[in-house]
Parts: structure tokens; sequence; C-alpha cells
């Protein structure tokens, strides 16, 4: 689980935060305002002050919120002025929104108030739907609104172009401020405020539902709030029954509200909504019971918890918060249930785990045992936390004056005292990890931080503790910014020494219709702000002075408590808050009298001895044999690509370090198939819902995995589990791998390693790394695929027996074939760098090259050093220049290049020869993709990103990032050859979609019922599979639903209020609108699960990612690493200070770009590539090893009608990947032109294409190495490139490997 927060308010307005990573609580950052009440959503707080104003509070982002402003300018063109401002009264205005509906002059956006600030000025976006515009930005139409383009035509009669400017919230880590109600803060104040819907079922990403109440009774929304507008835009009221006066209420996760009356009676909001965000009505809920009044209550997402006057604590079953907009039983649930003991007030978190007060002791406790079965838990637990206390508290006198009752705090106040948790490190928040990173929150480097108003001194703290405020550089830069006699402090408009420069601004920043009625500009009011004293800053303050904070222990005094930020898993290790009784203190067993007792009581002990010394040693011999039933796919008469499931018994034998696999008949008399395990090169699981199936792959003896399916999840994890367990012992591979290793993802989310240590070894000899192919007793002609091809140094070695008949024999290196199509047919253009041909009835041999199909000219010269009925040897030696060839240890011939040596890519032997030995020599290890044994490491990712140092991140489906702890195993790996450091619970989530197809009926309308020929009506998104809600299973025990079946919102292309998206017929290109030809529409439903396991990774902060890539600044030991993302919402982000002795990093930075990006690459030479939305590549200029960041983006315009999706950067090239699946290659990239100049797209093979695997699906993901390129088709088949050099960076060919649907 990621880290969280718990907030609480003690009885001096204090706020305190206590993270689930650690196990003390620590005050957030005191700016002389006390509060009363507290709401939060994670990075979001909002507050009711002693003031009685409400203030919001943003912390912990790693991404700064930016948001970009737009406008369109138009013009029309007059037949004596040209293009012109001048309009015609029915166009739109001349500075527009994209609709031209709304007057968007520059000169009158505004930032929303003193809490943002500009970045930049207005300038031009100069790309149109990826695609570039000249330095105007122009784009040309025939008339408003039309399609635009590029280049002016005769007919073009309009034109515009887009300005943008970005605005930045810029009071992170502070309290702003939001506007009151009315001019008189005092007229009407706030009593409660409650933030929730981050949920709300269908709603935008983002949003936020504030709900407040004031001091009269009144129920107020604040409308717009959201991560990207924090403080929303105003408040409106909600009206209430008549009579009625609300004097507190909570919103849940999914916006469910509930009321509580003076009276007691509780208020349900019904009609909720993503399109009504403040309900429909208010339905009355009695209290428990007879002379009860319900005095608080919260609400999470499927329980709803209250305080009566009593004290007591009621839970009311029945409650569904998902279902709650469309069912007011479901919102206002069906009874009210008793719980044990006596609390002040409760908060439900967003996964229903419960917190609360106590009535008496003012302490904190935890529920436990909550659970989506049983929401009502087990018992109450208190929480037992350090606490941070400061000399302006007054909690710290109180400590002093009771030490000699708890801990004995004595001495120097700057002495750091422990708990009873036993505090490592008592000044810090944090505790190292296994990573070496620190585990508090995170914070970026380029985030905004607290607006200061420069002020005296203020008074309200102590004046020997000199707070150093936690945004202020004035620590490493030694004040150098500020003038003599100032300084810079957070502060909230209260306990004024002097007054403020500026008198129209106060502090906290106000906000959105600020009573005040203007707004501060930092590029004209230094006075009130002053943009370079912003630096970093977080939740807390910096580490104050030793004389200022100390830990210690003791009974606090708890107001408040609030969970809507923090989130704790029951079913993980919960977090070190607690303290069992009987536990004994790690003081105490440090103390000198129990190590004196311990000694003693050893000393007493008699020296072991060994009673086995004079015995032989022994031997272990391991031989064992397993048995089971499955269902095997065997061929149907020997048809391989018709496959049977058919029941068998599974048979494994293992005999010291070696074993055999057995499929048999059901009967066990029979065998089916049988092979060893070394020909083994992956154990991959392929279950469908209900089918729980495992694929072993076995290239050398079949081209189709053997698929077995089991009868239920726990044998096939068995099975797989031993099958990988000695197929990795076979393989010799265990522990962590090697740094040069592959990984790879399967569609399923599991994580697979290729190490080419053992490969190595195997081959290696001096320097050089030789390959030796089984060729004895086959047949010609033969083809012996080089995988390496035949670069400068390579040597080939063939020996055998030339048949007494033979007329002709042939050895060949053969280069990748070329399909070009030719009379609307594809034709197959053949290439063949070296051919030599012994013809032994003209007594010569020939040598030539192929170049597109055609022979070029003989080479004849040397000889006839070849006899038939006799043995021969025969050696090619890959030069520079050509092939120098040795007959029976004799050199016979040089042949000069006519095509590029790395186009080689296979050996062919044509002719009556007998084959002894062939040996393959390279400088580099030698790797064929099929031969390449795949084992799994454990956990659940989308995608695997690392580098040569060994490195190594991934990204979930729930885009969260992950860190790769060295370890491996987990899940069902557990207990076998697997590590048991480093192993770590992992969530992951996916949804599951389907789709509802309706056509237009005359007499109905649109109906489900469709016409014989069209699609199913519940169906997926190519409308051949059906699909039903009602028939979804979950693909196996460790995944469990989330959530009900909701409708998607948010398809790509729009949708309507209902969801639908219409278009002419099945398929076609569907839009949100209904037009008259619309005969068929659709609406996907979604339905989220969830699966829970563990794995040898580690959880990376909060921040969500789409892409990552990584790449060392050299090949020192421990050097710098760079690492390049793509945060959720596209911005461009750079990780700092990640190493291979930090894998994990210290912070974001934040680089940013105009567009929003998808994919991110870096590679050697400070180059980094990426890939906007727009479909458009971008290059990163300007970057160093002392500025990683860079200066700015050039753009550079995709492939001519493409659009891209992916890129990668290698060490020679760049490749890219277009959203029709073809990958394409940057050409012409050198250190004078690192943008390059075109691109080449490599056109895919032919549907029609027999040979199987090819690339006619297309491809999904490219990667480009420090030595290779490779990629994954559609149809799952990781393949290599070959014959790529510097002058063919896009090479000739694919060397395919295995199919795992990866």
């Amino acid at each position: 689980m990621p880290i969280s927060l718990l907030f609480a308010i003690n009885n001096e307005g204090r706020i305190y935060t206590l993270s689930t990573s650690s196990s003390m609580w620590r005050e957030l950052q005191y700016v002389g305002q006390e509060f009363k009440k507290l709401s939060a959503v994670p990075h979001f707080l909002w507050a009711v002050g002693g003031d009685h104003q409400i203030y919001v509070y943003v912390h912990g982002l790693d991404i700064p919120i930016r948001v970009k402003e737009e406008s369109y300018e138009n013009e029309r063109w007059l037949p004596l002025e040209g293009f012109s401002s001048r309009l015609l009264p029915t166009d739109r205005y001349h500075f527009s929104s994209v609709d031209g509906t709304v007057d968007r002059s520059i000169d009158k956006i505004r930032v929303p108030s003193m809490a943002w600030q500009w970045e930049g000025d207005w300038h031009l976006d100069t790309t149109l739907d990826g695609q570039p515009l000249d330095h105007t930005g122009w784009s040309y139409a025939v008339d408003f609104p039309a399609q635009y383009h590029a280049q002016k035509q005769w007919k073009s009669c309009v034109r515009r172009r887009k300005w943008i400017r970005y605005r930045r919230y810029s009071a992170m880590n502070s309290w702003c401020a939001i506007a009151p109600l009315h001019k008189d803060p005092t007229q009407e104040p706030f009593i409660v405020v409650s933030i929730g819907g981050q949920s709300i079922p269908g709603g935008i990403p983002g949003t936020m539902l504030v709900w407040a109440v004031t001091a009269q009774g009144r129920v107020m929304f604040r409308t717009g709030v959201s991560t990207t507008s924090p403080e929303g835009l105003r408040w409106t009221a909600v009206a209430l029954p008549q009579g009625c006066e609300v004097n507190q209420l909570s919103v849940g996760p999914t916006g469910l509200v509930w009321a509580l009356l003076l009276n007691g009676r509780a208020l349900v909001r019904s009609g909720i909504s993503r399109d009504s965000p403040t309900g429909e009505s208010w339905l009355e809920v009695r209290p428990p019971g007879e002379g009860l009044r319900l005095i608080h209550v919260s609400v999470g997402t499927n329980a709803v918890w209250a305080v009566s006057s009593d004290k007591r604590v009621w839970f009311r079953k029945g409650v569904k918060g998902d279902a709650a907009n469309i069912s007011e039983d479901l919102a206002m649930g069906s009874g009210w249930v008793e719980m044990v003991g006596n609390m002040a007030y409760v908060s439900v978190a967003p996964n229903d785990q419960v917190w609360a007060v106590g009535s008496e002791d003012r302490c904190i406790y935890y529920r436990t045992g909550v659970t989506s079965s049983e929401l009502t838990g087990k018992k109450w637990r208190m929480v037992q936390a350090a606490m941070q206390l400061s000399r302006a508290s007054s909690n710290a006198s109180l400590v002093s004056n009771n030490s000699h009752h708890r801990h004995s705090i004595t001495g120097s106040i700057r002495e750091k005292h422990r708990s009873w948790t036993s505090l490592n490190r008592p000044h810090s928040t944090y505790e190292p990890s296994s990573l070496g990173a620190r585990e508090c929150e995170e914070q970026s480097r380029s985030a905004p931080t607290t607006l200061r108003l420069r002020t005296e001194r203020i008074q309200l703290l102590n004046e020997s503790s000199q707070s150093r405020d936690s945004v202020s550089e004035s620590s490493e830069n030694g004040d150098s910014d500020i003038k003599a006699g100032t300084q810079t402090e957070e502060i909230t408009g209260k306990h004024f020494e002097t007054t403020p420069k500026n008198p129209k601004a106060w502090s906290p920043v106000r906000s959105v219709g600020s009573v005040v009625g203007t707004e501060a500009h930092p590029e004209t009011d230094c006075s009130v702000w002053d943009a370079d004293l912003t630096r970093d800053s977080g939740v807390y303050g910096e580490d104050e002075d030793a004389a200022t904070l100390y830990w210690a222990e003791f009974d606090a005094m708890w107001s408040w408590v609030e969970a809507g930020a923090c989130t704790v898993d029951p079913a993980q290790q919960t977090p070190n808050w607690f303290i069992d009784v009987g536990s004994i203190p790690q003081e105490d067993l440090a103390q000198p009298w129990r190590i004196a007792i311990l000694d003693e009581l050893r000393s007493r002990i008699p020296p072991a001895t060994n009673e086995f010394d004079n015995y032989e040693t022994a031997v272990e011999t391991s031989s064992w044999i397993r048995t089971g039933e499955a269902r095997c796919n065997l061929p149907i008469n020997g048809n391989t690509t018709v496959t049977l499931y058919e029941d068998c018994v599974i048979q494994l034998e293992w005999i010291g370090n070696s074993g055999t696999f057995t499929v048999l008949n059901p009967d066990g008399a029979t065998t089916k198939s049988q092979f060893s395990l070394s020909e083994v090169t992956c154990v991959v699981c392929c279950s469908e819902p209900a089918n729980p199936r495992l694929a072993i792959h076995i290239p050398r003896l079949s081209k189709q995995p053997l698929k077995l399916q089991f009868g239920g999840d726990t044998d096939m994890e068995d099975w797989m589990a031993n099958l990988t367990s000695v197929c990795c012992q076979v393989n010799e591979v265990q522990g962590r791998p090697a740094n040069n290793s592959m990984w790879v993802t399967t569609a399923l989310g599991d994580v697979f390693v290729f190490d080419p240590v053992t490969m190595e070894l195997n081959q290696q000899q001096e320097n050089v790394y030789i390959q030796d192919f089984d060729v004895v007793g086959k047949d010609t002609p033969q083809e012996i695929t080089l995988h390496n091809g035949c670069p400068p140094g390579t040597v080939i070695e063939i020996t055998g027996c030339i048949h007494d008949d033979a007329d002709r024999v042939s050895f060949n290196l053969v280069a990748h074939s070329v399909l070009k199509i030719r009379h609307k047919a594809h034709t197959e253009i053949k290439f063949m760098p070296f051919h030599f041909n012994a013809r032994f009835a003209d007594n010569v041999i020939v040598r030539n090259s192929m170049i597109e199909s055609e022979w070029g000219m003989e080479e004849r010269e040397g000889g006839m050093p070849l006899a038939t009925g006799q043995e021969f040897s025969i050696r090619i030696m890959c030069e520079e220049d050509g092939y120098k060839t040795y007959v029976n240890d004799s050199f016979f011939t040089f042949y000069n290049n006519r095509l590029p040596m790395q186009s080689v890519y296979k050996l062919e032997v044509v002719g009556k020869v007998k084959l002894f030995k062939v040996t393959y020599q390279t400088k580099e290890v030698i790797i064929s993709p099929l031969e390449m044994f795949w084992r799994q490491m454990g956990g659940h990712l989308r995608r695997v990103e690392t580098c040569h140092h060994g490195v190594t991140w991934g990204i979930g489906y729930d885009h969260t990032a992950w860190v790769y702890t060295d370890g491996w195993g987990g899940a069902f790996l557990k207990g076998l050859e697997s590590s048991s450091n480093g192993i770590h619970p992992m969530t992951d989530t996916q949804d599951y979609l389907v789709y509802e197809n309706q056509r237009w009926n005359p007499l109905t309308g649109y109906t489900s019922t469709g016409l014989p020929t069209d699609r199913y009506m519940w169906s997926d998104v190519t409308g051949k599979h059906k699909r039903t809600r009602e028939h979804a299973k979950l693909l196996s025990m460790h995944w469990h639903w989330v959530s009900d079946w909701l409708v998607d919102f948010h398809t790509p292309g729009g949708v309507d209020r209902d969801g639908w998206q219409y278009a002419v017929d099945f398929p076609a290109t569907y839009h949100a609108q209904k037009h008259f030809t619309d005969y068929v529409r659709r609406r996907r439903w979604y339905r989220r699960c969830a699966i829970g396991t563990t794995g040898p990774w580690q959880e990376l902060g909060n921040t969500k990612i789409l892409d990552v890539s990584m790449q060392p600044a050299d090949d020192t030991v421990d050097s710098p690493i760079f690492v390049w993302a793509v945060a959720a919402r596209g911005d461009a982000i750079l990780r700092r200070c990640v190493s291979q002795s930090n894998p994990i990093g210290s912070v974001w930075e934040h680089v940013a770009c105009d567009q929003a990006l998808c994919s991110i690459s870096c590679g050697p030479g400070n180059r980094v590539w990426a890939v906007g939305r727009n479909g458009s590549a971008y290059r990163r200029s300007g970057i160093t090893t002392d500025k990683p960041e860079g200066d700015f983006w050039q753009n550079i315009e995709p492939p001519s009608g493409a659009q891209l999706k992916q890129i990668s950067v290698g060490t020679a090239n760049i490749w890219a990947l277009d959203n029709n699946g073809r990958l394409c290659v940057r050409k012409e990239v050198t250190n004078i032109f690192p943008e390059g100049t075109h691109w080449q797209v490599l056109i895919n093979d032919p549907a029609n294409l027999e040979t199987s695997p090819n690339t006619s699906s297309g491809f999904r993901h490219v990667s480009a190495g420090r030595t290779s390129i490779w990629a994954v088709t559609n149809s799952g088949y990781i393949c290599r490139r070959c014959g790529t050099t510097l002058d063919n960076p896009a090479g000739t060919g694919w060397d395919f490997g295995i199919g795992v649907t990866l």
C-alpha cells in the first residue's frame, strides 16, 4: 500500500499527522492559526479555523498543479485587406474559445487568485494534430467552424492560431483562505466542512465535492473543486427542508452526503451523481432509538458510522455508496447496529476502515477486523505513537512537569527522547528502507512553495527558538536574497506584529472571490510575492532547532481525527502504531544489569560438542516423481495448428540434476508426449476466466507450447511452482539476475527475466564466443540461423563429407528477403551476400552475390580444392572488406563485399553433402531468441524498464511505480528457491470492459434486437466475441471485485450524458452526439477488480506514471542514473539521486512541456525523446551532466499520415511505434543534427503471409537497447531486429522468439 497520512487535531487546535511508514506523530507546521474541524482526501486538506473561516491546504504533490489557458485568435480574409481581425457580425470573437462561443481576450485572462502564478508569457502553439505549423502558427479553413489545415489554399477564407499560457498553483504546502460568504466574515461563520467525492461513479478524474455548514445551519456546496482547482469557484446554498438546521455533515468518497440536524435526526442527500453533484432531495433517517440524538456522522464507501449524544457508537447497515445515486434505499441503509465502546468522534476512511476519538480519555482508536464482508469490525485498538513537541506547545511543559512519572525526560531540552516504539532515529520522520531510500512523503523539487509575506519578526513563537521556514532558501544561500532586518515566515493573518507593506494582501493567501477584491500579481507586486524565495516544501517544515523540537510519548488530548486520506489494508501488516500490553521497551532490554544476567546464564551452559565428527559425510541424492491429472491440448491428427483438450495424466520426474516431463493417457499406460526439462524455455500462466492453465514452451521440439488445464487455481500454481523450480535448477539460474538481463511482462501481468550469464559462460572461450550447431545425421538442405550476423571478426567453420554422386554443393550466407508489391501482389525479393558454389562437373567453385533476386558477376578463379567422396573443411572469415575463405586449412580466395556483411542472418547448405560439424564464432555472446530461458520473478506489473547498471523499475496497471528490490519469488513461488528478503505485498487493479450495442428501429427506436449480420448485442470491442456482465468471471482466486458494473463516461471519442456513442453502422467511427444518419450506438460498461500478491518490488511514492526510462550517466560504479517518466496527467518528470546503491532515488523534478506526453525514452549521449498525446515527437535540447533537465522541447513531426504512440532511444538509433502498429526509425541522426531528418517506416508483413510467426499483426512495443533492438508483436511474439548498423539503423529483418502473449 502507498504511504498515507492520518490527521488529528489536539486540544490546542494543532494539526498532527501520522504516516503509515512511521510510528511518530508529527505536527503540521504551525503558523499561528488553530483549527477546530478537519476533512481530508489524499494531498488536500480542508479545515475550519479558530476564526470559523475555511482554509485549504495542498501538500505532498510530486507534480505541481499547472493549468493551460488557451485562446484562439481568429481572422477572416477580406478582398482589400487580406486576413484581418475585422470579422463578420455572425462570426466568432476575435479571441475566443475553441468553439468560438466564449470571449477569451488574452488581456482579460487573469489568474484566479493570489494562490496562482503565471509561468512565462503567452506564446503560440505551432502544431496542429501533431503536425508542425510555420512560425506564425496559423491554420486555415473554408469557414468557421470547419476542418483546419496547415497549408493555405485558394478557398481558405478564415484562419486561426492558438495562444497558450500556463499558470501554476503556488500556494503549495501553505494554508489558503477560502473567501467567506459575506464581506464581514463574522456575519455567517462556518462550523463544519467536509470533502469527498473523489470516487464518484463516472466522475471526471480529479473531481472533488466540498460541503460546509454555517453557524446559521445552512448547507453550502463549493463548486468547481478539483485537483487542478483546489480552491474551487464559489459557494452555492443547498436548500433544506422547512425548519431544519444542520450542525454537522460528512461526504463519502462516492459523493454520498449525510447531515445531522440540531434535533439529532439525520438527512441523506439523494440523487448525487456526476451530472448533479449537489443532488436532488433530502431523505430523513431517524436516530437509533427514542430520546437519542445523533451528534456526529462519518461516511465511507459502503459504511456509515455515527455517535449519539450518550457517546455510543452506531453502524448503519445496508449502505452502498457506488449505487447510492440510483437507489434511495442503498443511500439510507436499512438499520442501526450498536457497537461496543464510547467515542466522541468517528472517521471512516475511503476503504471503510474506522478511526475514533475516545469520549473519556481522548485517545485515538482504530477498529480492527473491518473487511468488505464484515464492515463492523471486531474491536477497538488504541493508537500509541511518539509525538513531536515544540516549545510553543503547552504540552511540552506538561510532559516536562510529569517526567518523573513517564520516561524520565530530563536534562537539556536538546536531548532527543525515545518512545516505546524503539525509535532508531527519533529526530527523523522516516526509517531507512532496504533500498537505501527515504520512505517519507516525497516532495517535488520544482513544486511551488508557500506564499510568504515579508514582515518583521513575529513574537508568537518563543524568541529563543529560531524557527526556520520550511520553504526558504536562506538556510542554503545564507539569506543572500533577503534584506537585512526582515525574515520570511508563513503566517495566517493573525498576531501581526507589524502591518504588511501592501495592506490589500493578507496571509493566508486569499482564494477565489476574496472580499479584498484585488489580486496580487508576482510580476508587479514584489511586496507580496518574491518568487526567488520559493523552494521545496512539504507537509512539514524543515527540521527545527533541537531547542525547539523533541520527541516524547504522553497521553495527548485529541479533539478530532480524520482518516479521509489514510489507507490501511487490514489484510497486510498494519503500521507500527500499536503497542501490545506486556511488551518491553527497547531501552529496558539494553540496560547493563539485564545484559550482565544474560551473560552469566550463558556462561553456565556447557560448550556444545559435535557428536558426528567420526561419521563419513553423507551424499545427498534427490530423486522424486510427482503425478497429477490435467487436460492437455494435443494436436489433432498430427495438425499442430488445431488442438483439443483431452484428459490425461501428467508426470514430473526428477533425478539428480535433470528431469523429464511426461504426458500419459488417463489410464497411465500409454505415453502421449515426453521431453527433457532442458528443452523447456518458459513456463507461463495462460489462464482464462474459470479455466486455470499454464503453457510449457519447448520451441526446439514444437512450435506450439504444451498447454495444461487444471481443475483449480491451487493445482495449477503448485505445478507451475514445481516446474519453474526444477527448470531453474536445470538452467543453473537463481538469485538476482545480472545487470544486462532482459525483462518482459505478459498480458496477464506476470514478470519474466532472461539472464544471459549462463549462456555467456557456456560459449566464452578466451575473448570470443563459440556456438556449435547440432547437424549430425540431418539431411540437406539445411538452414542454420546466425543470430549475430556476420560482422567483422566472425568465423564460420564447416566440416563434412561430399557424396560420391554430388553434382553441386553450395554454402550460402543469406540475408533477409523483402516483400514488395508488384502487380497488386506481394513478391519476395531475395538477397544473398555470399554464394560459394562447388560445381564438380565444371571443376570450378563459383562465388557470387544475389541482389534483389538477381545474380551478379561470377568469380571462378582458384581451381577446385574439393572432391567428391572426400571429407572437407571450409572456414569463412569475415573481414572489413569481404570474406576470406580457407578450404582444407589452405587459403583459397578473398571475396569482396557487395552487400553489407551485417545483413547476413543464416547459413544455407544445399547439395549432396553430409555435415559433421558447424561452428559459429563471434565477438559477442550469441543469443538465440528461441533458446532464451525465461524465469518468472514474481509480482504483477504492466511493464518493466531497466538499464545496464541493473536498476529496474516497474509500472502497474493502475500506474503505480515499483522498484526492484534484488529479490525473487513471492506469490505462488513462496517457499521454493526464492528469496525471503525484499518480498513486499503488491496490489494492482484492472477493468473488465463490456460493450452494449443497439440498433435503431423505426417503430421502437434504439433496441437490443439487431440484424442477423450484426455483432453481439453484448460484446467485446471488436464485436466478434460475446461478452455479458452476468457471465464475467475473475481470472483467478487472487482477484476480487472492488466495484459493480458502471457505465464508462470516459470512452475514447466522447459520450452523451447516458454514456452512448453513435455511428452510421457497425463498425464505424463513433462520436458523442447523435446525428440524423446514425443507426447504431454503443456504450461501454466497466467493472474494476483488484489483485493482492507479493513480489520483489517496493512501491515508489504516490505519483502515478504512464511511462518510464532510465540511462546511467556513465559506466562507472554507482554513477548517477537519469530516470525520466511521464506522469498520469502527461507531465514530464525527472527522478533525482537514482543510482545502484539508491535505486529508489529521492525526489521528482517537474520538467515543463506545452503538450501532454504519453511516452518518453532516454539514451546515451544525453538524448531524451518523448511522444505527445497529439501523436508528435519531441526532443529535449540542452541536456548536460550538470543540467540533466535540459532547456526546451523541440517538436519533431511524425511520419506522414500517422501518429506516434511510443518511442525508444538506443545507442545509435531512435525507434518509434505509430498508432497503426508500424515501426519507424529516425534517419540521419548525427551529433550535428541530433534531431535527424526524416522517419523511415517499416512495412509490416502482409496479412496473408503463410509463414509464422510474422509481423502481419503489427507491433505493440519496441525497445532499443545498447546493442540490439527488440520488439513485441500484437500476436505476442518477441523478436529481435537483425542487420542494424550505423549506416542502416533500420536493419534488414526479424529473428523471432517464443510467443507468450507478452
